[in-house]
């Protein structure tokens, strides 16, 4: 068996394996107690993220994003006598754990939020594609690590860290509602600093987007905490959340 079989348990979830594959790995499945435990881990993950409240985008994003179509030059066809492009060879797979596969998909919530906090639609749009592209990379990198952790107050916490990047991609579901006023608050925790990782922008079931944190240095924990809507220069709140970070 081949040894990357093992990496295979995303894509047999979500179902992204060809016929053959997802037949070979069902009788890996049915031999190997580890993948079985991340397959069921899995589909948790993703059970979590089909119950999450779909959120309609306001219709001055869609007006906005309806205006740039139209001025947008659309690819042109391609010419009967251009040579045909060999075909790309098929790229490898690399399939991550449950809150790797989390935060991927909250890049798509990450969008939803914005949608109703920023005010320019166009500079929205741009922040979400810068977004996509710093966490896609932080999701390929090769010491990518993840880990998660329990809020005190009710939901989990998952961050994903590359120390080569020197950044994490964090995400939250499940958090309480605040009253009005109140905000949750990102904090990197190191032994010898707190230094805020900036305000944390929910959807209204309590899932967050994923969050980068840049220039990690020597934090070693990821903190959450209720703070003032402004937000706060230190922690003013006991943590709701200690989430530590691979090393």
């Amino acid at each position: 068996m081949d040894p990357e079989v093992h990496s295979l348990t995303g894509a047999y979830v979500c179902h992204a394996l060809e016929p053959a594959e997802r037949t070979a790995f069902e009788r890996h499945l049915a031999q190997c107690s580890a993948c079985a435990a991340e397959v069921a881990e899995l589909r948790e993950t993703a059970a979590l993220l089909a119950s999450a409240a779909a959120q309609t985008p306001p219709d001055r994003l869609k007006a906005a994003v309806d205006a740039r179509i139209a001025v947008t030059r659309q690819i042109p066809p391609i010419s009967a006598t251009a040579p045909a492009r060999p075909p790309a060879a098929r790229p490898r797979r690399r399939w991550f754990t449950a809150a790797g596969w989390v935060l991927a998909a909250g890049l798509a919530a990450t969008v939803a939020v914005l949608g109703v906090r920023v005010g320019d639609q166009q500079h929205q749009i741009d922040q979400a594609r810068q977004r996509d592209t710093a966490i896609t990379a932080l999701l390929s990198a090769p010491d990518a690590q993840a880990g998660t952790a329990a809020v005190r107050t009710g939901g989990n916490g998952m961050v994903l860290v590359s120390r080569s990047h020197d950044e994490a991609a964090i995400a939250v579901h499940g958090l309480t509602r605040l009253p009005p006023g109140k905000a949750y608050q990102l904090w990197m925790i190191s032994p010898a600093q707190t230094r805020s990782g900036g305000l944390l922008p929910l959807g209204p079931d309590g899932t967050s987007g994923s969050v980068l944190a840049h220039g990690l240095g020597d934090a070693r924990t990821i903190g959450l905490t209720v703070e003032p809507d402004t937000g706060s220069a230190q922690p003013t709140t006991t943590p709701v959340m200690l989430l530590p970070m691979p090393a």
